[in-house]
């Protein structure tokens, strides 16, 4: 009897633990699996001269994202454009499995993915998911600029939360196989996604905002966000209204033993645009750290021949990183231009010695070119104190400028397209 009645408890416990008894829940093969994904964090660079895998890693972090968003969280993106297909169906799947999913884009390049994205998700900026278009910079009302952020970001995607891929990467197909771009991510900063959340909040509005710079900051970890300045605004010696300047400014050219080269603080520019009265300026405190004895060396893209002047007759070595000229879509879609159908989009500098007094390894990267543009435009710049994403990102302006696929003289137009 003993044994009936004990054979009759574990068979019971059996049932029950394989969920089978009725009102024991449904069984485990049926409960929602956990998605122990996490992103990558930290940076990341495509080459669209190289194999499939390399000229997608970027995109690839993205995708990968939106596929392991679960139901009930949120997607917000703001980019350029979007024209990739691909993208567009898994946001449309993530929105159909209950994801909400917010888009701001500028209006320069809107084509048939991004109507498409709006008739799935809608334009209400007020409901949980839309795909809004910022006729100039949304954080601004006025009739200038663009809104020129890249950033990728969501509530959660696996078992991370607070995520955020910043980039100099358009979600499009150019950004993958006509430019060399970089992306940075991030997540489980609170804080941080809370500062990000206000931005994109303010940039779906589509209306003028104060103030015009928002900042996160700690010891290791600085964002900053901005749109047009305004004309009351002013500026001192010190701090001249103009980022790119104000931080070239605060470079020391010696430094501690263990930094730079020969304690001579080494500075690596990898600039998309630089042209234009802004553009001279900065080239000018790029030469006068020169002068001042750092270790100096630039790659650009649309780089301007007096940009050019002033930094070869401060001795710095200049290449140029733009490939395959002839005619082309300008950046505000009206017209067809002459320039580079392949090229470096990135816009960063790593500082490898002292700033602002101290003995450091920095990055700055994000959407900021050094041209006029990015003054009336929505653009944002992290800070990176960290040695390791500094030997990143020099690691990758080497490979460029070693490669006679990457970099070339300046002053040279080539036609053929190393580029797929």
């Amino acid at each position: 009897m003993k044994t009936v009645m004990g054979a009759a408890l574990l068979v019971l416990c059996l049932l029950v633990g394989s969920g089978s008894v009725p009102g024991a829940g449904a069984a485990p093969e049926a409960r929602a699996a956990v998605d122990t994904w996490l992103p990558k964090t930290g940076p990341v660079f495509n080459s669209p001269t190289g194999d499939r895998s390399a000229r997608v890693a970027i995109l690839g972090r993205v995708h990968e994202a939106i596929r392991h968003t679960p139901k009930g969280q949120t997607i917000r993106m703001a980019s350029y454009n979007i024209d990739r297909r691909d993208t567009a169906d898994l946001l449309i799947k993530a929105k159909a499995r209950g994801v909400n999913v917010q888009i701001v884009v500028n209006a320069n390049l809107i084509g048939p993915v991004e109507k498409l994205l709006q008739s799935r998700l809608g334009k209400d900026r007020y409901k949980s998911s839309f795909l809004v278009i910022c006729k100039d910079a949304c954080r601004n009302g006025s009739s200038t600029g663009n809104m020129h952020m890249k950033v990728y970001s969501f509530s959660q995607t696996g078992a991370a939360k607070g995520v955020i891929i910043n980039s100099s990467a358009n979600l499009g197909s150019g950004a993958v196989n006509g430019q060399w771009n970089d992306a940075f991510t991030v997540y489980g900063n609170t804080e941080l996604f809370d500062t990000w959340v206000t931005i994109f909040r303010q940039l779906r509005l589509d209306r003028t905002v104060d103030p015009r710079r928002v900042r996160y900051s700690t010891e290791t970890l600085g964002v900053y966000y901005q749109r047009p300045m305004h004309a009351r605004e002013t500026v001192t010696v010190t701090n001249t209204g103009d980022a790119p300047v104000d931080r070239l400014r605060a470079i020391t050219c010696s430094t501690s033993a263990g930094y730079g080269v020969d304690r001579k603080t080494l500075i690596r520019i990898n600039m998309y645009a630089w042209y234009g009265a802004r553009g001279i300026r900065i080239a000018k405190e790029v030469a006068a750290r020169k002068r001042a004895g750092c270790k100096v060396a630039v790659i650009g893209s649309v780089i301007a021949d007096d940009v050019v002047k002033i930094l070869r007759g401060a001795g710095i070595l200049v290449k140029a990183a733009d490939w395959d000229w002839g005619q082309k879509l300008s950046t505000s879609g009206d017209k067809m231009v002459f320039g580079p159908r392949c090229y470096s989009h990135l816009k960063y500098v790593t500082i490898d010695g002292t700033y602002k007094g101290r003995a450091t390894r920095v990055v700055f990267t994000g959407s900021e070119n050094w041209s006029a543009p990015a003054l009336s435009s929505d653009e944002v710049t992290y800070e990176i104190h960290n040695a390791s994403v500094l030997s990143a990102y020099n690691k990758r302006w080497r490979a460029m400028w070693d490669s006679p696929d990457a970099t070339h003289s300046v002053k040279v137009k080539p036609t053929r397209r190393p580029c797929y």
